[in-house]
């Protein structure tokens, strides 16, 4: 069994076509795990899709990053929200195929939970399984109310998340994309639920790696769109709203004069960071091979470090560290930017390029 010749070959073969030679050729060499080495990127294409036995070990080719699926995604006008992360873009991508082939919407999206793979280009898909089953459904009311309080890096900042589940008897409910009709007994026992079918939620999954690049691809992108020289590449727009209310920035400028600027709040927050950049005409080229990190705390905020090279314009100027903290939000389950911490480093000369040393690997549910 492979995509070739299935209802998805189309679609599968229109995104391969988005790669450029050197990728199409290393995707042939893995799903073959170099057997068979293509000369040109047409004979790549039909090795990847005869090769390829289905979606879930395709989209777990590394080469087919975020940013080429958003670009597709693009390409065809299908929205993307805020900072999608790889694994909702597939969902994204396997609903349009599934709705170009005449057929309903996913409903169940495709979940993928990545491991450490001695390969570097493809990763083991292995989802999370809900247990689905027809059958019924005891439902009761529960009220739970908890308070988490998250200790920013060097700060004091405390995040007070209430969250709180209330389970809603009605006559009509949907739970996970699924429709549930309640039957009213006519007897004295416990109402129940018919459930047709009825699934656990889905949680994805991805290795925290992989997460750390989608988040760097796609945050200094967006900056350097505020530029007038990248306006015109594709991506998000850089705005109040990746970011907490509480959450804060701090600047530390590095060369031949030093200085700091800090700032508190959301508004404040986006200013400082949008004035700076466009003070000072700067773009970032982050290391996104070897120049990136991921640390967890204890309470779900991921600290992620990045580094590499300023430019301005057509000049490189120095280099930058940034960490930034994310968190969860658990109203859309959108990341959101907890605090950003940056030095500006200016230098004339590069011996070479900035890199980190690698870290611990963990899985980020999203």
């Amino acid at each position: 069994m492979s995509l070739l010749h299935s209802i998805y070959e189309a679609g599968v073969r229109g995104l391969l076509e988005m790669l450029d030679s050197e990728a199409l050729l290393a995707l042939a060499r893995t799903s073959t795990n170099n057997r068979i080495l293509p000369l040109n990127s047409s004979e790549a294409i039909e090795i990847i899709l005869l090769h390829t036995p289905d979606l879930g070990r395709f989209f777990s080719y590394r080469r087919l990053s975020a940013q080429t699926l958003f670009l597709y995604l693009h390409k065809y006008q299908v929205p993307s929200m805020g900072f999608a992360n790889k694994n909702q873009m597939i969902m994204a991508v396997k609903d349009l195929w599934e709705k170009q082939c005449g057929r309903k919407a996913v409903s169940k999206p495709t979940t993928l939970k990545r491991r450490a793979s001695s390969d570097p280009e493809i990763e083991s898909p292995k989802g999370r399984k809900g247990n689905v089953s027809s059958g019924r459904l005891r439902v009761a009311s529960t009220n739970t109310d908890k308070t988490e309080d998250i200790t920013s890096t060097d700060r004091n900042k405390s995040i007070h998340s209430p969250s709180s589940t209330n389970a809603v008897r009605s006559l009509n409910r949907t739970v996970s994309g699924t429709q549930v009709e309640k039957n009213i007994a006519n007897d004295d026992t416990e109402s129940e639920f018919d459930v047709t079918p009825f699934a656990q939620p889905i949680v994805s999954v991805i290795r925290s790696d992989d997460f750390t690049r989608d988040f760097c691809e796609w945050y200094f992108n967006m900056v350097n769109r505020l530029q007038p020289v990248c306006a015109h590449h594709i991506g998000d727009t850089f705005r109040e709203d990746i970011f907490y209310s509480n959450s804060f920035a701090d600047i530390y400028f590095i060369g031949h004069s030093c200085g700091e600027k800090h700032a508190q709040g959301r508004d404040n927050t986006y200013a400082l960071l949008r004035e700076t950049f466009m003070a000072y005409s700067l773009l970032f080229s982050p290391n996104l091979e070897n120049g990136t990190q991921a640390f967890k705390s204890d309470h779900g905020l991921v600290k992620i470090c990045c580094c590499g090279t300023l430019h301005h314009k057509n000049a490189l100027v120095g280099i930058f560290e940034q960490e930034s903290g994310l968190v969860c939000s658990p109203v859309d389950r959108a990341w959101k930017i907890m605090y950003i911490k940056i030095n500006l480093k200016q230098s004339n000369t590069l011996c070479e390029r900035p890199s980190l040393p690698p870290c611990q690997l963990f899985e980020i549910e999203t």
